[in-house]
């Protein structure tokens, strides 16, 4: 979604429950993303995760999307391992794993933020697979790699991730959003003041 997420989120996690045939007070924790993504979308996510495990007392996990992914892809498709997310700015959030699931030596643990070309410039991509919905930047900036045709992050997929974490105890309040660029609001050139109006 470009728009909209706080009015929709809410009631859409109430029709799930609803669906599900489940109540919010049988739930034994909360999961919830924790970016890269947008600023906005981030935001409400985590609020309304917090607020959920707030008032229901459960543990909230959070996850990056990145980890989530490729812990996902990596159960059919083991072997280097390149995620992508379109940033929707013509540019990438990019992780890479090498085989045994570690991450690529010199990258910062979170991922980063580049364009195609420079992805292409520092990884290695021959012996590698992609996955996320960014991919088909990279194919079209030329990208030589096989290309897994997994595009989307699911609820299952951060689920199972977070399940792992819930055992083995990791859990902390509240998770921190996962930025790799800064948001792309500009204050305005008067800095927002209040102006006279001369009618």
């Amino acid at each position: 979604m470009q728009r909209g997420h706080v009015e929709l989120l809410l009631p859409a996690i109430e029709a799930v429950m609803k669906a599900a045939g489940c109540a919010l007070t049988a739930v034994d924790a909360i999961a919830t993303t924790v970016g890269p993504g947008s600023f906005t979308g981030l935001r409400t996510g985590l609020a309304a995760a917090q607020g959920l495990a707030f008032a229901t007392g459960v543990p909230l996990v959070g996850i990056d999307r990145f980890t989530a992914l490729a812990c996902a892809v990596r159960k059919s498709q083991p072997g280097q391992l390149i995620i992508a997310f379109d940033s929707k700015a013509r540019s990438l959030y990019v992780q890479a794993f090498k085989a045994d699931g570690s991450r690529v030596e010199g990258w910062p643990a979170e991922g980063r933020h580049l364009t195609a070309e420079e992805v292409l410039e520092e990884l290695d991509s021959s012996i590698a697979i992609l996955a996320g919905d960014g991919v088909s930047l990279l194919l079209t900036a030329g990208m030589q790699a096989q290309d897994t045709d997994i595009r989307t992050l699911t609820a299952p997929m951060v689920a199972m991730v977070a399940a792992s974490e819930l055992a083995a105890g990791n859990t902390g309040w509240p998770p921190h959003p996962l930025y790799l660029a800064p948001p792309r609001a500009k204050l305005p050139k008067d800095g927002g003041r209040l102006r006279a109006r001369k009618d």
